[in-house]
C-alpha cells in the first residue's frame, strides 16, 4: 500500500473546493427579472382578487332566499354564459384544463372581461362552484399581461401564467402555499412543476398578504375544538379513505358525462339547459338555510357547518348525490366555476357521514375527507393536505395524510382534470 501524501490529499480538497461555485447567471436572473416580477404580479392580483372578492359580497346581497328570485338569478346567469360563450369557449366551466393544455397564453382582454363577468355571477350564489377555475384564467391573463411588459421571453409563458394562476387562487382561497403547490402540481399526475416553485410561491405570498390586508386575514374555516386523535382513528380514516376514491370514481364519471352530453347542444343553449334541469336541486338545496351550500363559494360558510355538526347519515347521502348531479349539470354544461370548492364540500360531506355512524369528531372526519376528496379528484394530494391545513389552520398532518393517501391510490387512474398528463417524463416522450 501506498503512502499517501498530506500535501496531496490537502491539493486534491482545494481543487474539489474550486469546483464549487455559485451560478450568478440564475441568481442575477432571480434578483433582476423573476423575484422583481413575482412581487409586482402578487401587487396586481391581490388587489384585483380583492376587489372581485368585494363584488361577490356585493352581489350576493342583493339575491334573497325567495324561490322566485333563486330560479330567476339562476336562469339569467345561464343565459348570460350562454350569450358571452357563443364564438368563445373558454368562458364555460372552470378554465384549468384550458389553461393546462396550452403553453402559450392567448387570453384577450376581451375573453378576460367576459370571463371576470360570467364568474362574478356564477359565483356569487345559487350554485355549487370553485373559485380556483376562474382564477387560473384571469391570474394568468394578469400574470402574462404583466410579462410584456418585464419583456419576459415567452419560452417561459407557461411559468408565467402558473404565477399569475397561484397568485389569484391564493388570494381568493388565502392558502398562499396550498395554491402555490397546487397549481406546481395540477399539470401532472405524477410530477411537478418544480421550475417555477420560488416564483409561484412569491406571487402567492404577496398576493394573499395584499388580499389579507385588504379584505381581512381570518380563515375561511372557523374551527374551534377538540381535534384529538388516537391511533385507532386511523382505522375510520383508512375506510373513510376508501369511500372517498369510490365517490370521486362517481362524481367524476358523472361531470364528465354531463360535460359529454351537453358537447351535442348549441354553445348559447347549453348553461341554459343543464341550469332548468338542476332547478329542483338548486331550490331543494336553497331550503336548506341552516348548511349554506348555496352560498359557499361566497363566504365558504357551508364547509364551517360541515365540519362542526354531525348530519344524519340518509341526509348526508341525499346531499353527496344532489351535489355531484348540481355540479355536473351546471359547471359540466359551461357555467363558470372550479371544481375544488364541490370537491371540499363533497368530501367534507362522506367524513361527516363516517362520523355520524361511528359516533366520532365531525371536525377531524370532515376535514380529512375535504383533503381526501380533492387529492382523488384533482390528483394533487400534497396541494391537498397543505390547503385544508391552511384554510383551517389546524395541526392534522397525520390524519390528513392517511386518508389522502387511500384515496389518492385507490382512485389512481380517473381524475376531473382531462388535460392531465402521467408525468414529464411521457410528456417529452410524446
Amino acid at each position: 500500500m501506498s503512502k499517501i501524501n498530506p500535501k496531496d490529499i490537502v491539493k486534491n480538497c482545494i481543487q474539489q473546493i474550486k469546483s464549487i461555485h455559485l451560478n450568478w447567471i440564475e441568481i442575477n436572473a432571480y434578483l433582476f427579472k423573476w423575484i422583481p416580477f413575482s412581487v409586482i404580479v402578487g401587487l396586481i392580483v391581490g388587489i384585483v382578487a380583492s376587489l372581485f372578492d368585494l363584488a361577490l359580497i356585493k352581489i350576493n346581497a342583493l339575491i334573497s332566499n325567495h324561490t322566485a328570485i333563486i330560479i330567476l338569478y339562476a336562469l339569467f346567469v345561464a343565459t348570460l354564459t350562454g350569450i358571452l360563450s357563443k364564438n368563445d369557449e373558454r368562458m364555460m366551466g372552470p378554465g384549468i384544463n384550458y389553461i393546462l393544455s396550452r403553453d402559450k397564453n392567448d387570453i384577450t382582454f376581451v375573453s378576460f372581461i367576459k370571463k371576470t363577468i360570467l364568474s362574478l355571477f356564477a359565483l356569487a350564489g345559487v350554485f355549487v362552484a370553485g373559485r380556483e377555475g376562474p382564477s387560473f384564467f384571469l391570474g394568468s391573463y394578469l400574470s402574462s399581461s404583466t410579462a410584456n411588459i418585464f419583456k419576459i421571453s415567452e419560452k417561459f409563458e407557461r411559468i408565467v401564467g402558473l404565477i399569475g394562476a397561484g397568485a389569484f387562487t391564493a388570494a381568493l382561497l388565502k392558502a398562499p402555499l396550498g395554491a402555490a403547490v397546487f397549481v406546481l402540481e395540477i399539470r401532472y399526475v405524477n410530477d411537478m412543476e418544480y421550475e417555477g416553485f420560488p416564483q409561484v410561491l412569491i406571487a402567492s405570498i404577496v398576493s394573499y398578504s395584499v388580499f389579507a390586508f385588504l379584505r381581512g386575514k381570518h380563515s375561511l374555516l372557523t374551527i374551534n375544538g377538540n381535534l384529538n386523535w388516537h391511533i385507532p382513528t386511523l382505522i375510520y380514516l383508512v375506510l373513510t379513505g376508501i369511500f372517498i376514491a369510490v365517490a370521486s370514481y362517481i362524481f367524476i364519471s358523472l361531470y364528465y358525462f354531463a360535460k359529454c352530453n351537453s358537447a351535442y347542444l348549441k354553445t348559447t343553449i347549453r348553461p341554459l339547459v343543464g341550469v332548468l334541469l338542476a332547478l329542483p336541486i338548486i331550490v331543494t338545496l336553497a331550503h336548506e338555510h341552516n348548511l349554506h351550500l348555496i352560498s359557499a363559494s361566497v363566504n365558504y360558510l357551508a364547509l364551517t357547518k360541515l365540519s362542526i355538526q354531525l348530519i344524519p347519515i340518509n341526509k348526508t347521502i341525499l346531499l353527496i348525490l344532489a351535489t355531484m348531479l348540481l355540479v355536473s349539470l351546471t359547471v359540466g354544461f359551461g357555467i363558470s366555476g372550479g371544481l375544488i370548492l364541490p370537491s371540499l364540500i363533497i368530501g367534507a360531506l362522506i367524513g361527516n357521514g363516517v362520523a355520524s355512524i361511528f359516533n366520532l369528531n365531525p371536525t377531524l372526519f370532515a376535514l380529512s375527507g375535504m383533503a381526501a376528496f380533492l387529492s382523488a379528484s384533482a390528483k394533487t394530494p400534497l396541494a391537498a393536505i397543505i390547503l385544508v391545513l391552511e384554510i383551517s389552520q389546524t395541526d392534522l398532518i397525520i390524519p390528513l395524510t392517511t386518508c389522502v393517501v387511500v384515496s389518492y391510490i385507490l382512485s389512481y387512474g380517473v381524475g376531473v382534470y382531462s388535460s392531465q398528463k402521467e408525468c414529464k417524463l411521457k410528456l417529452n416522450q410524446n
